[in-house]
């Protein structure tokens, strides 16, 4: 098995380089002798082609870890295999080898389901962008029976009766639960989620709406007839990534949201 380059904790700087260096072929033999420039090229080579294959394997065996024994509809596109391979063997981070297990089993039963602008999309994510996808997912719910994924944030109440009646914007501190405005703009420029703010249209007084979390489901019934929702969209783009990390929703989340929507709406179980 080749030695990957991970510097071990509470090494010093000069440790570190010294291990990357002997990766890199520059390290001196047995005999204190160190190999001709095409020597050491050729071993730097070697070591990478031995991690490819042991990150294409490590993704291999998550695949088959996510697979079951339904009957695939038809085979996976060549192009797309070929594609998903040469950037899996490039994968190092466990985690991340997970999620390409995860796309491949998924591939494999649903051909299509994720396309080759996912594939790049994920390449280029870091573990740490990976963890904020999840966060993103674990806070979005679904507005009655439409598809897309939305993260709600808020409200705003439009002023009534000439401004007797006062308008306001409740909002939500998303940074409480994982998800501060730096993660927020990550996503937008990864194309997960839309670049703007959006809104729903006026919402009906007493006309019930559906929201559909995670784990759980609250039934909204607007009290008057000036309000409207607003929250962050996925993109397709991001509703493809998001069916890689679908995990529990954030009860503190859910609790502060029902608190604030609770002002201007009521609220039950769904």
């Amino acid at each position: 098995m080749t030695e990957a380059f991970s510097p071990p904790k509470h090494r010093s700087t000069r440790h570190q380089a010294v291990a990357l260096t002997r990766l890199m072929g520059l390290s001196l033999d047995e005999n204190g002798v160190q190999g001709t420039l095409l020597q050491r090229a050729e071993q730097r080579v070697k070591r990478q082609h031995e991690q490819y294959q042991l990150n294409v394997e490590a993704v291999l065996h998550h695949a088959v870890e996510h697979s079951d024994n339904d009957v695939a509809g038809h085979e996976p596109d060549p192009d797309w295999l070929h594609q998903f391979l040469s950037l899996a063997e490039k994968v190092h981070s466990p985690r991340m080898q997970e999620l390409w297990g995860k796309i491949l089993a998924t591939e494999l039963s649903q051909p299509g389901s994720f396309s080759l602008r996912a594939l790049d999309t994920l390449r280029q994510m870091t573990q740490k962008d990976a963890l904020l996808l999840g966060r993103a997912v674990a806070l979005s719910s679904m507005l009655n029976s439409e598809p897309n994924r939305k993260i709600l944030l808020g409200y705003r109440r439009m002023s009534g009766y000439g401004g007797l009646l006062p308008a306001g914007q409740p909002s939500l501190s998303l940074s409480r639960f994982g998800l501060p405005y730096s993660a927020i703009l990550t996503l937008r420029e990864q194309g997960i989620l839309f670049a703007a703010e959006l809104e729903t249209g006026l919402l009906n007084q007493g006309e019930p709406l559906r929201l559909r979390l995670l784990n759980q489901t609250l039934l909204l019934r607007p009290r008057h007839n000036r309000l409207r929702l607003r929250y962050y969209r996925f993109t397709p783009l991001g509703l493809e990534l998001a069916r890689l990390v679908l995990d529990q929703g954030d009860a503190d989340y859910i609790a502060a949201l029902s608190k604030m929507l609770s002002r201007d709406f009521e609220l039950m179980a769904g």
